[in-house]
């Protein structure tokens, strides 16, 4: 049964943000690609140029981070940071350090031009903050927001500090060679999968069995594929694990493979309730290509059939607003309000998220709408999300795509989903530029 549409909200007037010069949208509705014997080598053009952009950009938000976070006297960084880089608060948040270090160190491992002794510093600053202060070695626990120097004020139930903590072990692993990120890695990624598993070990009070959450899945997913990626031997090592994440991801999608759902029964059951038949667009397009990015990695074409239609097209079809553009928070299944307060909100997350399932399955199937709705995201975010003033994006818009919060990094917000969406773009064009054209 398809998502029904939420009902409209009443629109007020129209983003002051001024469009950007020129769009991929524009470019790819040009007339000369109209043209069959030209198609190719302008299409080809349009992705090289849209390359560049999106490494242009990628440049601007990571030198954001580089000018106003990085604490050089306590280690670690500030992710608290207003528009114009300013730091409105000293809490220090170990998500947040995990995940700019991972990006520092993945750009670092993967690009020539962040491949610097500056940013390898810049990554390390974060891991030793994590190491030293973050990290409980008894249980393998971290600490979920901790002071400027490193003291500890708040730990979280759930396992989801600690697979960002791996992730960051991981990537500086590869970076640097050094076995103290890998130890540390290695203890505390076979104690996520022991609480994901087994919920009880991780919180004692828990009574029943939890109910299964996409997000937390996708967070397993993507610290497997962290893992995996830097070390191609790992897919075979951790088939099993990969095994189980996929499994149980697939359990949310329910009503004849109709529709993805946030939550469900540990036995994968639709629940009868109000968060049940909820719908978060966002977690759903990052499950979809990073389930689409598992099945290159371990030759799991058949996958990718099932991925494509639910998680990719269904999901993009039924989120994307036709009104005022832009990926909605949350939706309802049966079309009734949804119990998010923020349901409406257009999160900076999301669209990075749509822009690489868009991007891949262009990649993966070269089929030209793919193409045209990640045109419609890029260009949406460059307008409404881009601040070009001081770089990086904002995060929170409403419904009609205007900013409601000025900063650009929070306790949520940090160096992660812009400076990865815009790399995993960029090199996916470029592969597709490279190789002359797509996957059929």
């Amino acid at each position: 049964m398809p998502i029904k549409p939420t009902r409209p909200v009443t629109p007020k007037q129209p983003t002051d943000n001024p469009a950007p010069e020129i769009t991929v949208t524009k470019l790819l509705d040009g007339e000369e690609l109209s043209k069959e014997a030209k198609e190719k080598a302008e299409l080809l053009n349009v992705l090289n140029e849209l390359a560049g952009r999106l490494e242009h950009e990628l440049k601007s938000v990571i030198s954001f981070w580089d000018k106003n976070s990085l604490d050089v006297e306590y280690l670690g960084y500030l992710a608290c940071l207003d528009f114009d880089g300013t730091i409105y608060d000293t809490t220090k948040y170990t998500i947040s350090i995990a995940k700019q270090a991972y990006t520092y160190s993945k750009l670092y491992n993967s690009t020539e031009v962040f491949h610097t002794e500056d940013v390898l510093q810049n990554a390390q600053l974060g891991g030793e903050f994590l190491l030293r202060h973050c990290y409980r070695a008894s249980d393998n626990r971290c600490f979920y927001s901790l002071t400027r120097e490193g003291k500890p004020l708040t730990m979280k139930a759930d396992y989801e500090t600690e697979v960002h903590f791996v992730m960051a072990m991981y990537e500086l692993h590869y970076a640097t060679k050094q076995a103290k990120y890998l130890v540390r890695g290695e203890a505390t990624f076979r104690a996520i999968m022991t609480w994901a598993k087994d919920p009880g070990t991780i919180n004692p009070l828990t009574i029943v069995p939890p109910d299964s959450k996409l997000r937390e899945l996708t967070a397993i997913l993507r610290m497997l594929l962290v893992i995996a990626e830097g070390n191609k031997d790992k897919i075979r090592q951790l088939r099993d694990d990969f095994t189980w994440v996929v499994k149980h991801m697939l359990f949310h999608v329910q009503r004849s493979g109709s529709v993805v759902l946030e939550l469900v029964s540990n036995r994968g059951d639709e629940l009868a309730t109000a968060k049940g038949r909820e719908v978060i667009p966002g977690n759903v397009l990052e499950a979809g290509w990073m389930l689409l990015r598992y099945s290159q990695l371990a030759n799991k074409k058949e996958l990718r059939k099932e991925v494509l239609s639910v998680f990719v097209d269904q999901m993009f079809g039924v989120s994307w607003d036709l009104r005022n553009g832009g990926i909605l928070f949350a939706l309802d299944v049966d079309g009734l309000s949804p119990v998010s307060l923020s349901w409406g909100m257009k999160q900076w997350w999301t669209v990075t998220e749509a822009m690489i399932a868009q991007i891949l399955a262009y990649r993966l199937t070269g089929d030209r709408k793919y193409l045209t709705n990640f045109s419609r995201v890029f260009d949406y975010a460059m307008v409404h999300y881009r601040e070009g003033g001081n770089g990086e994006w904002y995060g929170y818009l409403d419904t009609e795509g205007r900013v409601t919060h000025t900063f650009k990094g929070s306790h949520k917000k940090g160096c992660f989903y812009v400076p990865r969406c815009l790399w995993v773009c960029s090199k996916i064009v470029r592969d597709i530029v490279n190789m002359g054209g797509v996957e059929k």
